[in-house]
Parts: structure tokens; sequence; C-alpha cells
């Protein structure tokens, strides 16, 4: 049996095209009906088009934001956020001013930046939101950050991650929806995709053993390493597809509507 479905959205359920498939919504509704409780795992905020996905995908259940820092019911009570230290946000903005480089600040309902350039403005774009142009360290000092984000192309990635900051765990990931460019996501340390599909389960009652987790890329490990049914993408990184035996199709062959469908196939038995 299993009970509980988490999904990561980009390079997972939304492709290339920036949206998710019919073949998958149909395997979604399939799922539902069969009882499966399905839940978005996923770096993007709680807003945008990441929650139209999310209220689609299934209203009733917790989803999981800004890779684990923001646990919330998408028209309801939050279950967790987890905010960063204003000094450790402080010290990110000090590296941005200093090196030019994008960096987001994300609050539970809002997505700030220092300036708007080609970069920022297409990745608001692509994830449905409007950015606020703002002081950051302004920002840093009135709102509660829950996350923050390195917005950068393959030629500057190095400068992003350079910087160490205490109590704060970073993480790469990519889109197809966007290409050449890399986001670096920054969440409180011991915050993770992972510990929030740890704790959903708890507050579901559910055993991670049943869970099942569909993933794509790196990111998504510590929430594959929390169920007992990670499955990843046929397209993941080959350390991906050695680690996960599992393998499913790509977002453009609808690999996400076969997990959905094992899991309906998995609740009849």
């Amino acid at each position: 049996m299993i009970p509980l479905v988490l999904l990561d959205l980009d390079g997972t359920l939304i492709g290339e095209g920036g949206t998710v498939r019919p073949c998958v919504w149909d395997a979604a509704a399939a799922a539902r009906n069969a009882g499966v409780r399905l839940a978005v795992c996923t770096g993007r905020p709680g807003f945008g088009i990441a929650a139209r996905v999310a209220r689609e995908l299934d209203p009733g259940t917790p989803h999981i934001f800004q890779n684990g820092a923001q646990v919330i019911y998408i028209d309801g009570d939050t279950v967790q956020v987890s905010a960063l230290r204003q000094r450790s946000t402080e010290r990110l903005v000090r590296h941005a001013r200093e090196r030019g480089l994008v960096l987001e600040l994300y609050t539970p309902d809002a997505l700030y930046v220092e300036r708007r350039t080609e970069i920022s403005t297409a990745h608001a774009k692509m994830i449905g939101v409007n950015a606020i142009v703002r002081d950051l360290a302004g920002v840093a000092a009135d709102e509660p950050v829950v996350r923050a984000q390195w917005v950068v192309g393959h030629d500057r990635i190095d400068e992003a991650l350079e910087i160490e900051v205490d109590g704060v765990d970073a993480g790469v990931a990519t889109s197809p929806a966007l290409k050449d460019t890399y986001f670096v996501s920054l969440t409180r340390t011991g915050v993770s995709k992972g510990s929030a599909a740890t704790l959903l389960c708890k507050r579901l009652e559910i055993d991670p053993a049943h869970a099942m987790a569909v993933g794509d890329s790196l990111g998504d490990a510590s929430m594959l390493d929390a169920v007992g049914h990670p499955r990843v993408m046929g397209d993941a990184p080959a350390e991906m597809l050695a680690r996960y035996p599992h393998h499913l199709g790509t977002t453009e062959t609808c690999g996400a509507a076969a997990a959905l469908e094992e899991a309906v196939r998995a609740r009849r038995r």
C-alpha cells in the first residue's frame, strides 16, 4: 500500500514547456480517487505557479515548498516555517553586493530582489511570481526570510558556492524550463526536502516506509532517502540513476504518471 506520493516539480512534473502534462493530471486524479494523497515537494515558493499546481494536485493535503522550509495546507494552516537567522541572511546580501550576483530572498508570501536583471526577470516569470525590488538588508531585518537563493549562469556558479555561512545549507538545482541557469537554494541548517517529508508523514500518521517520492536531481536525494519507495526520472544524473534502481520516463514521456499509476495499483492490492 502506498498512501502518499511526494512529487518534485521542475524536471519531474514540469518540463521544458513550464507546465504539467495532461497525462500527469489524469494520473493524479485517478490516484486521488483511489485514496492516494499527493503532495508537492519543491524548492519553489508556496505561491505562484507552484501553489496552483499543488491546489490542483491535492487541495486537502499539506505541501512542501522552499526546499522544506515551508510546509502548508494550500488554503489553510501552516504546518511549519523555518526561517534563516538575520545575520546569516545579511552575510549573503553582502556577498551578493560584493560579487554583483543575483540573490533572491523569500518570505512565506513574497519574493524580493535588490534589482531586476535579465536572469532574475526570467526566473520570476518562470515561477509565476512578481519579484519585489527592495533593499535586501532591510528585508533581512524586517521579514522572516525562509529561504535565499542564488540565480546564476553556469559561468558564475563557483562564485555563488564559494561563500559558506554558518547555519545555512546549500543545494543546487536546475530546471528544464530555464536552461543554462543554476539555482542555489539556501535554507537553515537541517532543513531540507527530506526533513519536511519526514514531518509530513508524521503529520498524516503515515509510515515513511510506505510512502513514495519522485524526483530528478541531487537536490531531491534527501526526499528520496526519507521514503520507502523512491523513484527517479529517466533523465536524472547518472549518479542518481545508479543510487536509485527504480527509473521512470522523462517529463515529456509522462514519467511521473507512471509512478502515480504504480501507487494506485499498490493501493488496490
